[in-house]
Formats: structure tokens, sequence, C-alpha cells
């Protein structure tokens, strides 16, 4: 029993004092330098104190040896000297009275080693120890006490701990609320404001990863970084600022994972790189960084598929798993770490041994974690992936068997409402629907859809893994409905309506363009889905035709409501519509030019720049819904009504036409009446087989579009429905704009047709054919008249020819690109056009788009085969400043808008993205974003000499009709149709469109270069 400091010997008392005076600045050096054997020889003197004094031990010493051991081993990790500074704090604690100005101070210390030790063994009566002695030195310390806010950080931090083991919402929702009072009680320059922000930060980021709240990702976001700034870069500081790069890292790669930024994930990756390049090999918390970076690095792969991060990942977890002791209760997230990247690499190179040693190690993880743990939870979920994964190689039935008892597992521990749940009721259903597949069980499948459909209703999960549970909801909802001859589809459309309007939450206006085409390209497919399910549920054409609108071209739809017309809003509330206008130019600012910062110095600003894009949204998101509150305005840049869609097509109707693998249907919206036409001979697999055939043989010698174009008309080209049955024999042409969905806009619709001579069964010989992405860019681009800016309309035609693109190794010479320029340029004059002709770098021709009528392009156009918004027009800069649809797409040119953008290029009305087929997402459509009222373009390959010709028709058709919308599209009909009827002469030389990826193919005949040019506009 230690004895009270007043009946100590004085000498023996004074003794102590020196000897612990001594001993504290040896310390303080170590702390300062960094040089173990100064806090070693401290401890040492320390330890000499107490044997010396015995039971007359002064409670201060116990207590900075108790401090001073617990710093050794926050540098060593030996467990020893973790326990002998809990047996000293204790004894600190226990000889200090209670109403001692320290005794709080000690059970403070005591608490914080308690919990340094649970979560180094795991034992539950270590941290209900710590937070008992914590929460007893917190209400013993009065509201004023300058100590209160660092006592209620280390309540807050305990809480958090023991949230992690138990998942108890309390606690976590508890130690948020008292770090958030020590924070906002701390002031600026208050040593420890950063060390508290960095506890708040974690503990946002650990409530984010069990409720799913945005705003508790995007505040620990905020204040972290805050603390970041805050923390010198000195080396005495250098420990802590460690620490809070790696919780800021690891908060943004979870943020990632829910939004899809890029820039967050490689921002991650970089300050948890410089964090582990200067952690030494001996530091404790190597293994726990390294397997962060680890983390980090796979989770890119899993966006970008770069083999380098995948490979590294599976490095640096396999270094933290040989260097994490075995006793470690976090040797568990390692190994489960390693074993997620050898699942993912398995899963890339088809490697059965990656698999086999991914399941060994997972396993380890499972069994060495507690039952209650949540951690475990997703170890299960894990390794039940990993059995599924192996039985799909395998075919192993006790590997299946092995996945749906794992995942079960996990399931029936995870709470309801956790934000993970839907990951295992996925999962799960994932499985049993496999097993349904190999052994027909019904019972697995309607175990399967019930688990999608929960999976559904989890509104805490984000939205994204919302939207997918709806998709193979809706898939077994179709398996179910196979060989039945009735089926209530009642419920699978009420779903996938709900999904497609959960869409624009997951490519939010603050969000890249690159990121949300990544978002986007997850859910191929679903607008389609969702409108031929609701037919065959018995809807009407308008409501199908709503959801086709609402889940397609999503990207643009954004950009067309910020660039929209707002004329009216402007004279009835014009404060309104300045607010519009100033968050719309805030967020129509583009954000793909943004990089992460290199040094982590300057991070703040660059987040706080993303918070701003981000609180701009939401305003933005507000405002809107309070312009429609206003009286004439309820409809205010919401997709088209019944009536907008009708008024659009007349005098011309629209045929949209919808590719799913359930039906096919054209919908043919008229003047009067919105109706929908089946389309039985267009099953999805031939369109598909198809669109392979066309991307392969296109460019060969060999190629013969006449099959293509003949089943085309057979399958989809329903003029006759419209009344448009026979050849048009004077100039008096109707006119169809033609809306295809999915791959279906890979194909020349206007082209379809039996043209064989004196055939009548061609579209071309019954209408003029135009384009466009959806019904609302239809409706949008004629509200854009051509109109007077606040100074005289442009009458520049810009006009760009590249006769010769440095770079190219084959193709690179086009000469008759300067000659159909050439030929425009003497047309000009007629057309009341002043040509320009611009320097052939991008910058140039950018500044020059702002002010001219017509854009002429004649060269190469480059079609990315990956990343569609790469896709650019080929100037003299291309190989490293190309102009590409992002550019285009960022150009705002509405105050002013050219009349035409010709681009006499190969592919820039093409999209070679699948997944993304639907966003539209290619050169015509970025000039058209950009203010153009018409577009010409192609679909691929085109004749150099013939681009000539066409060209010239159009332009003759243009001065002698006057610049007007049914010209331009007159115009194109004209040169086609003389071009396939042989009455213009050409060579065999083409304007490639370069595909990135793709292997130079021969070019083909001339016979068939009439048909991939395409008109798009008004």
């Amino acid at each position: 029993m230690v004895k009270c400091q007043k009946s100590m010997p004085e000498d023996l008392f004074s003794i102590q004092c020196d000897l612990n005076k001594k001993a504290k600045a040896l310390a303080e050096n170590y702390q300062q330098t960094g040089n173990l054997e100064n806090l070693n020889e401290a401890i040492r003197i320390m330890e000499h104190v107490v044997d010396m004094a015995g039971e007359y031990i002064d409670p201060c010493v116990l207590s900075n040896l108790g401090d001073m051991l617990n710093i050794r081993f926050e540098r060593t990790g030996s467990i020893e000297d973790l326990n002998r500074s809990i047996d000293a704090s204790n004894m600190a604690a226990d000889a200090t009275p209670k109403d001692h100005p320290e005794h709080a101070h000690r059970l403070v210390a005591l608490g914080g080693n308690l919990g340094s030790r649970f979560e180094r063994n795991g034992s539950m009566d270590d941290i209900d120890r710590a937070l008992n002695v914590v929460d007893i030195a917190v209400n013993a310390t009065s509201e004023d006490h300058p100590d209160r806010a660092h006592r209620l950080t280390n309540l807050g931090t305990l809480l958090g701990i023991r949230f992690r083991r138990t998942g108890s919402i309390d606690d976590i929702n508890r130690a948020i609320n008292v770090v958030d009072i020590t924070v906002n009680a701390t002031s600026e320059d208050h040593p420890d404001r950063a060390y508290r922000l960095t506890t708040l930060g974690a503990l946002l980021g650990a409530r984010f990863e069990r409720t799913g709240s945005i705003d508790d990702i995007n505040r620990a976001i905020n204040v972290m970084d805050i603390a970041v700034n805050a923390t010198n870069t000195t080396s005495e500081d250098y420990p802590d600022r460690a620490h809070r790069l790696t919780t800021l890292g690891t908060l943004l790669g979870t943020r990632f994972k829910r939004t899809g930024s890029i820039d967050d994930i490689n921002r991650a990756i970089n300050v948890v790189d410089i964090v582990v390049n200067t952690t030494s090999e001996d530091y404790p918390d190597r293994a726990h960084r390294l397997t962060i970076l680890g983390t980090l690095l796979g989770i890119r792969f899993e966006r970008t598929g770069s083999m380098d991060d995948i490979n590294r990942a599976i490095n640096v977890a396999d270094i933290a798993v040989n260097i994490v002791p075995q006793d470690y209760p976090s040797r568990t997230t390692c190994l489960n770490a390693l074993g997620l990247w050898l699942y993912e690499r398995a899963k890339q190179m088809s490697s059965i041994d990656d698999l086999n040693r991914a399941i060994d190690v997972i396993n380890v993880a499972v069994d060495a974690t507690p039952q209650n743990h949540p951690d475990r939870i997703f170890y299960l979920n894990n390794l039940g992936a990993l059995f599924g994964q192996r039985f799909n190689r395998t075919g192993s039935i006790n590997d299946i068997q092995g996945a749906i008892d794992t995942v079960n597992m996990a399931l029936n521990a995870i709470p309801q409402d956790h934000p993970g749940r839907t990951i295992c009721l996925h999962n799960l259903g994932k499985w049993l629907f496999t097993r349904f597949t190999q052994l027909d069980s019904i019972d697995d499948l309607n175990r399967a859809l019930n688990l999608w459909k929960e999976a559904w209703r989890c509104h805490t999960a984000p939205p994204s893994y919302r939207i997918q549970m709806a998709q193979v909801a809706a898939m077994a909802f179709h398996t179910q409905s196979i060989g039945k001859e009735s089926f209530d589809w009642e419920e699978s459309s009420l779903l996938l309506q709900e999904a497609v309007n959960l869409l624009p939450t997951v490519s939010p206006r603050s969000l890249k363009h690159t990121d949300k085409q990544y978002m986007l390209a997850k859910f191929a497919g679903l607008a389609s889905m969702a409108a031929a399910t609701v037919l065959t549920a018995g809807k009407d054409a308008y409501h199908a035709l709503q959801l086709l609108e609402l889940g397609r071209g999503v990207i643009a739809g954004l950009l067309m409501e910020m660039r929209g017309d707002i004329s009216d809003l402007k004279q009835q509330h014009p404060g309104l519509a300045d607010e519009f206008t100033s968050l719309r130019d805030e967020l129509d600012t583009s954000v793909d030019k943004m990089t992460s910062p290199i040094s982590t110095d300057s991070t703040f600003p660059w987040e706080s720049q993303e918070r701003r894009r981000r609180e701009a949204d939401q305003r933005f998101s507000g405002l809107i819904a309070h312009i429609r509150a206003q009286s004439g305005f309820s409809n205010f840049l919401l997709p088209p009504t019944a009536v907008e869609f009708m008024t659009a097509a007349d005098p011309n109707p629209i045929i949209v036409v919808n590719l799913d693998e359930r039906r096919c249907d054209a919908f043919l919206i008229e003047r009067d009446q919105i109706r929908v036409l089946p389309l039985p001979s267009l099953p999805l697999s031939r369109v598909e087989k198809h669109a392979q055939d066309l991307r392969s043989s296109r460019r060969a010698a060999s190629f013969d579009a006449t099959p293509m174009l003949e089943w085309l008309w057979d399958a989809i080209c329903c003029l006759e429905a419209l009344g448009f049955k026979n050849r048009i024999s004077d100039n008096d042409w109707p006119r169809v704009w033609w809306i295809p969905t999915g791959v279906l806009s890979q194909f020349p619709l206007h082209a379809a047709g039996r043209h064989a001579p004196g055939s009548t069964d061609t579209v071309l010989d019954r209408v003029m054919s135009s384009y466009a992405p959806s019904v609302k860019a239809l409706i949008y681009g004629r509200r854009h008249h051509v109109r007077e800016s606040a100074g005289p309309m442009s009458d520049h035609a810009l006009l760009v020819a590249m006769h010769k693109t440095p770079g190219l190794s084959t193709n690179g010479n086009l000469p008759f690109a300067a000659t159909e320029v050439k030929m425009l340029n003497n047309l000009c004059p007629s057309l009341q056009l002043q040509p320009i002709t611009p320097k052939l770098r991008k910058d140039d021709v950018l500044q020059h788009l702002q002010t001219c009528k017509i854009f002429h392009f004649a060269g190469h156009g480059q079609s990315h085969q990956a990343e569609p918004s790469q896709s650019c027009l080929l100037l003299e800069d291309w190989e490293t400043n190309p102009l590409t649809v992002g550019d285009l797409r960022d150009q705002r040119l509405h105050d002013n808008p050219p009349f035409l953008g010709y681009l006499s290029a190969c592919s820039t009305g093409a999209n070679e993205v699948d997944k993304l087929v639907d966003e539209g997402i290619h050169l015509v459509s970025a000039f058209q974003l950009a203010g153009f009222r018409h577009v010409i373009g192609t679909l691929w390959e085109v004749s150099d000499q013939h681009c000539v010709d066409v060209a010239r028709v159009l332009y003759e058709t243009l001065r002698g009709e006057g610049m007007t919308d049914v010209a331009v599209c007159r115009g194109l009909h004209r040169a086609v149709r003389a071009l396939r009827d042989g009455q213009m002469e050409g060579g065999p030389e083409g304007r490639d469109a370069i595909l990135l990826g793709s292997v130079p193919k021969a070019r083909g005949p001339t016979n068939h270069y009439w048909i991939p040019y395409v008109h798009f506009g008004v």
C-alpha cells in the first residue's frame, strides 16, 4: 500500500523530486529528438525511484512512470511496457485522494492505457473499465476547468473504440457529441486543436460506415484537412502529422467508394504513400499504414483495372501480414486485406493459386476474430465471395454451399439498419441464384429474389447499391416469368421505376463528368429495362417513355438543366433568375481539369473547393424546388410532359426505339398521340451480334452493308405505321427524328432499306432523317433559337483543314481536306459568311468557337474505346493538348449559339463504349451541348474525296434556301442520296477514326461511304 506523501521523510521527498525532474527532462528530449536511449534512461531512473521509495513513493512519480512506459509502448509495441504502464497508472490513481486536483488527470491516463490494451488484446473488460474511469474523471471536472476539453476528447476516443467493437450506435453518437463540444470550445491557436479535430474526423468517418450519411463523411474530410494543415511539419510533430495524414487518406478512400470521385482515391494514395515512405521499419504502426495503403491501391484497381495497383496492393498487404505480431487484434484486418486483393487478382488473371491463398488467409482472419466482433461479419461475407468465385472455376458443389453458409452467417449477425447489410443480402442472393442455375431449385430462386428486394429497401445503403439490387431483382422476376402464360409484372415495374428515379443521386452535379460516367456505366440498360417492364405490366406509352427520358443521357440532362433558357424566369422573378445564374455558373465550371495536389501542404484549399461545389449543388437543388413552387413554374426543368412530347413532334414525328432483352418497341410520337409499336423481329441478342459484326468488318475490304441495311428495314424502320408508304418524287420531303437506345445507337437507321435499283423500300427514299439523343435534348435545342447577342450576330465561318496530321503512323495525310475547306471558303461570300482560318491548335480553335456562326472541321477524329469523353479532333497539338469531347462539352455558347458544326471526320457521332451508349458521349453531342444548333457527323470511316462533295451539296443547299433548320437536314439528305446513287465520283482514301487500342484495318470500297453521315439538330 502506497502511503500518503505527508508522512514521507523530507530527504526522500527531495530525492524523488530531483530524480523525477531529471527523468522528465530526458523524456522531453526524446520527444524532441526521437532518441530512444533518452527515454530508456528516463524510465530506468523512475524505476529506481520507485524501488528506492518503496511504500513512500510519490503518486506523481508513478503517474510519470506510467506515461513514459506508455510512450515507449507506442514506439516499440512492447505489451510488457503497456501492462506495466497500466499498473503504474492504476497505483497512481489509487494513491491520489479523490478531492486532489490530479485525481481526474490520473484516471484519464489510466483510461487511455486501458483503451490501448483493448486495441491490442480485445478484452472487453479493459475498454469497459477505461470508459468507466474516464467518465468518473469527466463528471468530477467542472465546466470551466481548463482540462475538461481534453478529458471529453479522451472519453469520445474511447467511446469510438468501443463502437468499432460492438457497433453500438449510442456509443458513436455520444462520442461525436462530446468531441464536438470540445472542438467548438477550442480556440484556433490552441495546441490541441488539431488533435481534437482528428478525433472528431475519425469518429464521423466511423459513423458514416455505420449509417451511410454522406454529410458525415464530407464533414470528416473537412475537419481532417483542417487538422492536417494545422500540424507543423517539424520532426517533433511528425508522428501526429503522419497519423492525421493516414486518417485523411482512409476517409478519402471511403468517400471514393461512395461517390466514385477519382480525385479522392488518387489523393488518398498520395498522402498515405508519403506516410509509409517516411515510416521507419521498426515503427509499431507500420503494418497498419501498409494495410491502409494496400486497401487504397486495391480500391483504385477496381476503378482503373491497373495491374500495377493490384500487384502493389498485394505486395504491401503481404509485408503488413509478415510484420504484424501474431497476438495483435489488428492482424485480422491485415489478413482480410491481403485476401481481398488476392481475390481481385484471381478474378482478373484467372489464378486458382491466388484464389486458394485468399481463402486460406481470410479463413485465418475469421477464426481469429471473436464471434461478437463486428468485423467478423465482413470477413465472413468476403470468405463467401471467395468460395463462390472458386465454384465458378471448379464447379464444386461444396464451394457453392460454403459460399451460401458463410454469407448466411454474416447476414444473421449484421444489424438491420447497417449500410453493409445490402452487400450481404446481394451476395447471398447471388450464390443462391447460382445454385438455382445448377440445381433448378425454385426455392433458391424465390429466396434470392426476396433477398434482393430486401436489399433494395435498405435505405441506409448507398444509392448505387440499391439501384443494382433493383436490376438483379428485376432479372429474377424475369426468370420467374419464363414458361408462364401469365405473370404479375406490377412489383417489378414499380421497383425499376424507383431505381430510375434514383439515378441522378449517383451522379450529382458537383462530380466530375468522368466520375459521373464511371458511376452511370454500372447501370447501362436500366432505363430500357424499366420502360420494357412497365409496358409489359400494362402501363401506357407515355409512362414508359418518361422512364427512358429520365434514365438516359443523365449527364447531358444535368448540363441542359443548368444551361436551359430561363428568359421567362428572368421576366417574372429576376431575383431567382440571378441566383440560378450564379449557382449555375459555379457548377458549370469544369472540374475535369482539376488535379489533386502533389504536396500534402496544399490539401485544404483543394478540399475547400470541392466542398463549395457540393454545397452549391445542394443550394441549386433547393433553388429549383423553390422555383417550382412559384405560379406557372411547376414544371421548371422537369422531364417533358405528354403535351410537350407531342408538341416536339409537330409537324414531324419522332421515333424512339427501345431495346431490351424482354421486348423491343418503337415509340411513335406524333402531334396528337404517343403510341407503341412492338418490334418482335428485333431480339437483343441479334442486335448485339450485328453490332459486333459491324465493328469488326466495316473497315475491311470485303465489307458489305447490304444485309445489315435490309435487316434494319425489316426489324425496325416502321415508316408505314406513320403513313410514309411511298417514294417521294417531288421536293416536299417529310422528316423524322430517330432516337435509338442502347447499342442500336451505333447503327445507321436513316440508311435502312433494300437499295436495289427501283426499290422504294428504303428510309432514304421516303423521309429525311435527323437524330437526337433524347426528346428533352430536341426540345432543349429548339428553345435556344439563334438570336441577337449584345453585339451584331456573328458571320464568321471557322474553317479548319488538317490535310496532314502529325504523329499518325498511317493515313496521316488527307489530300482532299484542304480542297474541301477551299471549296467552302469560296462559297462563304454567297452565304454571307466571313471565312476565318485559325492556327491549327486547340486553344486557338476554342477561342474562335466563341464567335463563329459555322465551324467546319476537315481532318481526323479519334474515338476512345475506353473513355468516350477523351475522344477528340486531331489538330497539330493533339498529342500533347487534344481537343476532346470534354473540352467541347465545357464550352458555353448559348448566349450567341452557333448555327452549324460540320465535323468532316470519322466516328464523330460514335461511342464505342457499350456501357455508356445511352449517355451519348461523342463529339457530335459535345458540340450540341456547347450550344451548336445543328451538327453534322459520321458513324464511321468516310471517303476523303467524297467528303468534299457531300459538304458542297449541303452548303449549296444552305445558299439556295437560307440558313434554316430544314435546309441543313435537306442538304445532307440530298448529298447522301446523290452519293448513294453514284452521282459523285471518289477515290478509296478514307478519313480514318483512330480507335485507341485498336489495330488498323484495310479500307473498304467506296460504294458504302454514303451510309455513315448523320445529322443531329432541331
